[in-house]
């Protein structure tokens, strides 16, 4: 959970912004701010809160003067119906306005995830708290410095790419090339050279160029659904694993690449193996480690940070959703998983601009789903 400390003597502010932080925050108040300043060490924390008395520009400038310039995260100063005088938000340092309090957790969540995170910064990378999220988080921690071949299963729109490129950048690689390829986006006579590149007149208007895995050397080559791979490339893909080796197109010698594979497909490869559409010796060397990203529909309990997240991303206005729109958006079924709840909140907050999502501006593109996440007419 998110730790807030917060020290304030206006009573009714008080109340309305542990009102605002009620849910999803540790808020922790302190008595003074002898008391503020101890408990704001601690590194742990995600924001800092501070309420100006009613006293005027110097009380700002005081408390501003007693918190450290080095804060280990961002602190927020509640202060009354105007900005004073010199006051920039800089630093670190977010000024909030006695009618900008409801916007005060957009505010403090959007500042908390462009800090700059110690570590893997892997925290930055994935939004959600659900035991399967932890799961994949920890997948990923033990697999980054690997070399062996990672195979990621998921459904469209649930985050396969984004589990690649954090594996990418979690390992001694991450200086390196990360080239990403979409097996189904290219047609198969342009799968090969894409690949494995190719030279000048090997095939009309040919000109010698890279391939993917060259372009991947020293890095990591994602290959997106790869259950859409020809089945005359698979062995020669299953050959540049096998030795290091491999040829490109009208090329009279081969070549090398030290490159770490991570896959994905949304495809069931066993069955496309069962109709011969995909070689068994090829998916058992792409699959020694296996990650599998579930749908947003079996992670339910993430689709409100996630949700909170798009809404800072969406525009330049602040956006918040009401407690029915997120009742809403909890009771969906998410048939387009992360995708689509991007896309809805997207349109929720070109409704609003600024302020509050209600219920009605949550506008699903397929209807209200039942418990098989089939849709419903009514």
């Amino acid at each position: 959970m998110n730790a807030i400390v917060y020290w304030d003597i206006d009573s009714l502010r008080i109340r309305k912004v542990l009102g605002q932080l009620e849910t999803g925050f540790d808020v922790r108040l302190a008595a003074t701010l002898g008391e503020f300043q101890t408990m704001a060490s601690d590194s742990a924390l995600c924001a800092l809160i501070v309420g100006v008395p009613n006293s005027g520009e110097e009380a700002v400038a005081g408390i501003l003067a007693s918190i450290s310039r080095d804060a280990c995260c961002p602190v927020f100063i509640l202060a009354g119906t105007h900005v004073p005088q010199g006051f920039n938000d800089s630093g670190g340092r977010f000024l909030i306005l006695a009618g900008e309090i409801p916007l005060l957790r957009p505010r403090i969540l959007a500042a908390a995830e462009n800090r700059n995170f110690a570590g893997d910064g892997i925290g930055r990378i994935f939004i959600g708290r659900s035991k399967a999220m932890g799961n994949i988080i920890s997948l990923i921690r033990k697999y980054a410095e690997s070399r062996h071949p990672v195979l990621i299963l998921g459904e469209t729109g649930s985050g396969k790419e984004l589990v690649a490129g954090a594996l990418h950048r979690c390992s001694s690689r991450r200086d390196d090339p990360f080239i990403a390829l979409n097996c189904s986006a290219l047609p198969e006579n342009l799968v090969e050279s894409e690949l494995f590149g190719a030279e000048k007149g090997a095939f009309t208007d040919a000109v010698r160029r890279k391939g993917a895995l060259a372009r991947a050397a020293g890095g990591t080559l994602f290959l997106d659904e790869i259950g859409s791979m020809s089945i005359t490339i698979q062995p020669k893909l299953l050959r540049a694993l096998e030795t290091g080796e491999y040829w490109r197109l009208g090329a009279e010698k081969s070549e090398r690449s030290d490159f770490r594979l991570v896959s994905a497909t949304c495809d069931s490869l066993d069955i496309q193996m069962e109709t011969g559409l995909f070689r068994s010796d090829l998916f058992f060397r792409i699959s020694d480690l296996l990650i599998a990203v579930p749908p947003l529909r079996d992670r339910i309990e993430d689709v409100r940070d996630l949700a909170e997240h798009f809404c800072r991303q969406s525009g330049k206005g602040y956006c918040e959703l009401s407690a029915e729109a997120l009742d809403k958006l909890m009771g969906y079924r998410w048939p387009g998983n992360v995708r689509e709840l991007k896309s809805v909140i997207n349109r929720g907050c070109a409704n609003v601009q600024r302020g509050i999502i209600g219920a009605d501006d949550i506008v699903f593109m397929f209807g209200p789903r039942d418990a098989c996440g089939q849709a419903r007419s009514s």
